[in-house]
């Protein structure tokens, strides 16, 4: 290898171990700016004009935006608090641009907070949409009709954004029930698949052979059953 060549490798190699720091640095900057900035300059402010000093703390604002959001959390838990909330969200369900983006946010954010806003009742997984390939779906209905020998469920298979998917009409031998909860199967969804666990391939604690799984929706397992 010559040298300008050896060279060059060694400046990209440098320049890739760099670029993820540098990003990195830069994101957190400006997540810092962003929520140091509203409070921080104004605190500072005020201490300086009580103090007569010119004074700056870096982080202050940081400091005091992590105790407010701490101090509604606890207020949150307070039924009078709770009711001012359903007031508030009551008025923005009433302005159109502004209920499409709380709605949107609040599909997101719900996953992580309230469990009993879930429509779901369990996590299965399927062989869908074709022989091989399995998927993770959230059973949506039991039962499609009033029926109690109707052996059709409806699982929905949602994408990272939850509000996004498909419902799908199977067979309830065509499912296989895991060991993960909803919680946990939202939150795999969100991650995009990062976040998650072996319940992933776990059914009432014994390890799911995901080989065996294609001859879930074969007709002759389904008679042998």
């Amino acid at each position: 290898m010559s040298v300008s060549g050896s060279i060059r490798q060694s400046f990209l190699a440098g320049l890739l171990a760099l670029l993820p720091l540098y990003i990195t640095w830069k994101i957190l900057a400006i997540v810092f700016n962003l929520v140091d900035g509203p409070l921080g300059g104004r605190i500072n402010a005020l201490i300086s004009y009580l103090t007569g000093t010119e004074l700056h703390i870096p982080g202050l604002g940081l400091l005091v935006t992590g105790l407010i959001v701490l101090a509604i959390g606890w207020l949150t838990r307070m039924v009078f608090f709770k009711n001012i909330l359903a007031f508030i969200e009551t008025g923005i369900e009433r302005v159109p641009i502004v209920r499409s983006l709380y709605n949107a946010s609040r599909q997101i954010v719900v996953p992580f907070t309230d469990k009993h806003a879930l429509p779901f009742s369990e996590v299965v997984l399927v062989e869908y949409p074709m022989v091989g390939r399995h998927t993770l779906g959230l059973v949506a209905k039991r039962r499609i009709t009033g029926d109690p020998d109707d052996p059709r469920v409806v699982v929905f298979f949602p994408s990272n954004h939850l509000h996004l998917g498909y419902p799908v009409v199977l067979h309830r031998d065509d499912i296989t029930p895991i060991d993960m909860s909803v919680e946990e199967a939202v939150k795999f969804f969100v991650s995009c698949g990062v976040i998650g666990d072996d319940k992933l391939i776990r059914s009432g604690g014994e390890l799911i052979r995901i080989e065996s799984l294609a001859t879930l929706s074969h007709p002759s397992v389904r008679e042998a059953r």
